[in-house]
C-alpha cells in the first residue's frame, strides 16, 4: 500500500492516529462513492488501512414482497441476489481506492446497515467511520430515515460525511487546511476539541473554534433579554478563548470566535466566510422524543454543510440521562 503524498515538493508519509484505520459504509448512491474516494484519499495521504463495508438487509424486501403478494417468498435466492450485488458494489469502491495506491478490506455482513457498519467497525478497531449523506430535510427525511444518522446518533467512533455537492480538495496537497469547529461547554464540545489535536500539522494550518450565542437560549421577559444575552456572550467567549489556548499550546494556528444566531446556520454561514475544508461537532447523540423536538446541530450541520462533517461524541454514559 502506498501511503505517500507529495506536500510543498516533498513525498513523506502522514502518520495520525485519527485517519489510521478508516471504514467507509458502501451502497449504491453517488454520496457513498464520494465517501469511498474521501476515505481512500485520507488513508494514502496517512499511512492508513482502509475497511470497506456493505449490509446485506434482506427481511424489508421479504416483508415488502409479501404484503403486496400475499405469497410466501422462499428469502434464500433474494439473500443470493443481494450478496451478490453487495459484492460487486465492494468491487468497485476498492477499484477506486486502489486508484489512490490503496489495498482495502471488503467486509460483507448481513443485518441492519448502521448495525453492520458498528460490526465491522469494532472488527478492524477503527478510528473513523466515513460516511455519503443525501441531505435530506423535512418530512420525507423523517419518514424515508438515514443509516447515517443512524450511525451519527450512536457512534463512539469519530464520524466523518460527505454528502452530494460538497467542496472537496484535488488529489495533492493537505486535505483539511482550513478548519471551522462549533464548540460549547459540554464534554462533546471537548471530545470534538481532542480530535482537531489528531489532525497531522499539515492538515490543520488554520483552525476556527466558534461558539454561538443563540437568542433562542434567551429566554425570559423584555428586561432581562439584554443581561442574559450579555449572559450567555461571555459564557461563549470564555469557552472559545480556552479552546484556543490549549490549540495555540500545541502549535495550532487558532483563532476564535462568538457567533450569534442559529446554531447551525451560524457555523455553516462561518465555514463560507473561512473558506473552510472541514467543519467539526461533538454530538449529544439524543434520541426519543428529546432528540425530535430539540433536534440537533450535528445532523442539521451534517445535511447542508457545504463541507465534510466530522462528529464526535463523549462516551456514552454521559447521555443516560
Amino acid at each position: 500500500m502506498s501511503a505517500h503524498t507529495r506536500y510543498h515538493g516533498h513525498t513523506m508519509p502522514i502518520a495520525s492516529s485519527l485517519f489510521s484505520r478508516i471504514l467507509v459504509g458502501v451502497d449504491e448512491s453517488e454520496p457513498s462513492n464520494d465517501a469511498v474516494t474521501l476515505a481512500a484519499r485520507l488513508a494514502r495521504d496517512h499511512d492508513g488501512r482502509l475497511f470497506l463495508c456493505h449490509s446485506v438487509f434482506w427481511q424489508p424486501l421479504i416483508v415488502a414482497i409479501e404484503s403486496t403478494t400475499f405469497v410466501r417468498v422462499d428469502p434464500a435466492p433474494v439473500m443470493q441476489s443481494l450478496k451478490e450485488q453487495g459484492e460487486a458494489l465492494l468491487a468497485q469502491a476498492a477499484v477506486t481506492a486502489k486508484r489512490f495506491g490503496i489495498e482495502a478490506q471488503r467486509c460483507l455482513v448481513e443485518g441492519d446497515p448502521a448495525e453492520s457498519v458498528f460490526k465491522c467497525a469494532g472488527k478492524a478497531d477503527c478510528s473513523l467511520i466515513v460516511m455519503g449523506t443525501h441531505g435530506r430535510r423535512g418530512l420525507d427525511r423523517l419518514v424515508v430515515g438515514s443509516t447515517t444518522e443512524a450511525v451519527l446518533r450512536t457512534s463512539t467512533i469519530p464520524v466523518l460525511t460527505v454528502r452530494p455537492g460538497t467542496t472537496s480538495a484535488g488529489e495533492t496537497g493537505p486535505y483539511f487546511e482550513r478548519i471551522v469547529v462549533g464548540i460549547d461547554d459540554s464534554q462533546p464540545s471537548d471530545a470534538a476539541i481532542q480530535a482537531i489535536f489528531e489532525f497531522p500539522a499539515a492538515d490543520r494550518r488554520h483552525v476556527l473554534f466558534c461558539s454561538v450565542a443563540s437568542l433562542e437560549i434567551a429566554i425570559g421577559g423584555r428586561g432581562y433579554y439584554s443581561t442574559a444575552m450579555h449572559v450567555i456572550r461571555s459564557e461563549a467567549q470564555a469557552v472559545v478563548e480556552a479552546a484556543v489556548v490549549s490549540a495555540r499550546a500545541k502549535g495550532i494556528a487558532a483563532e476564535g470566535r462568538v457567533l450569534d444566531g442559529d446554531t447551525g446556520d451560524a457555523l455553516i454561514a462561518a465555514a463560507r466566510q473561512e473558506e473552510a475544508d472541514l467543519i467539526v461537532v461533538g454530538c449529544h447523540g439524543r434520541r426519543g422524543l428529546r432528540r425530535f423536538f430539540l433536534g440537533s446541530v450535528a445532523e442539521r450541520v451534517v445535511r447542508t454543510a457545504p463541507v465534510p462533517v466530522l462528529v464526535v461524541r463523549a462516551p456514552l454514559r454521559e447521555f443516560a440521562r
